[in-house]
């Protein structure tokens, strides 16, 4: 079994170097820490990170609680935020809570149990996670909401301004010629959702057009969900079918686009869709979709 004296040979560093980058996770220069993790890398050598922690009182680990992998958001995102991680000398262990707030909860005290110097969250769309953040902001681990906002949590949030956003491609939509519109949105405990449908409210009421609440529907942000509501929306009299809808992402609008294909309607000639994250599948349907771009690598950095 090698040692840290033997490593210090190998390599040509002093002993104390070895032991300081090794016992304690402490800074060492760019060159240095390239040699180390290269003869790391080549013998098999592993570093008891348990007996580090204890010297340096970090363990160098970060917590991610992300809602779901179903869709190119979020492992866009995730891969963004590990690289982040990594370039500032810290490793990434990845929860999903599976959009559900008990296996939230247990995923934030087995990252409390390890522990981790550090945890990032997106939030389930219930209102159960408020609570949970509120359990953890007890504790003494700093942690940063991403994606989804809590009110009334006294911490830091990355997120995108999906009001704005919303309101943007909604005016898009009106500049179109469009004046019956519907939204197809998500959960209104699901801070993004919401404030989709509140930048959906606005350019509605800023136009001078009539909202009417019966093109507005709330359920989960799945492909199901946006399939399932086309074609209720279908359904409709002619005479008061919307000529344009606006998806709260573009899962939602991908099942928008399967339910239409099935039913023999046409893509922007018989219907206008609009989406909002601008995910790598988007690009790919048959109809491209018009959408709003989210930069993960951006939200990573920050």
């Amino acid at each position: 079994m090698l040692t840290q004296n033997d490593i210090a040979k190998a390599v040509g560093l002093s002993r104390m170097t070895v032991h300081r980058y090794l016992s304690s996770g402490q800074k060492v220069n760019k060159k240095t820490k390239e040699i180390l993790d290269d003869f790391m890398a080549k013998s098999g050598y592993r570093p008891n990170l348990t007996a580090r922690s204890l010297v340096s009182k970090k363990t160098n680990l970060i917590g991610l609680i992300v809602p779901s992998v179903s869709y190119s958001f979020y492992p866009d995102l995730i891969q963004q935020i590990q690289k982040e991680i990594k370039e500032n000398g810290y490793n990434l262990i990845l929860c999903v809570s599976n959009e559900d707030t008990e296996q939230e909860l247990d995923e934030i005290d087995l990252l409390l149990s390890i522990p981790v110097d550090g945890i990032i969250i997106s939030p389930t769309s219930f209102a159960g996670s408020a609570d949970n953040c509120r359990e953890l902001a007890k504790e003494k681990v700093p942690f940063v909401l991403i994606d989804r906002n809590i009110p009334g949590i006294k911490t830091s949030c990355v997120c995108t301004d999906s009001r704005g956003s919303s309101k943007e491609i909604v005016n898009h939509l009106i500049g179109l010629g469009h004046t019956r519109i519907a939204h197809f949105g998500g959960f209104s405990t699901n801070s993004f959702s919401e404030g989709i449908r509140n930048g959906y409210r606005t350019a509605i009421k800023e136009n001078g057009l009539p909202l009417s609440e019966d093109l507005i529907y709330s359920g989960p942000m799945t492909e199901e969900n946006g399939y399932e509501t086309f074609k209720t929306v279908f359904e409709m009299d002619k005479s008061t079918r919307p000529s344009a809808i606006q998806a709260a992402n573009d899962i939602v609008a991908i099942g928008v686009l399967k339910a239409a294909n099935e039913m023999g309607v046409e893509i922007p000639k018989d219907i206008a869709l609009v989406g909002f994250s601008d995910i790598r599948l988007s690009s790919m349907v048959s109809v491209p979709l018009t959408t709003i771009r989210e930069d993960t690598h951006l939200m990573a950095h920050e």
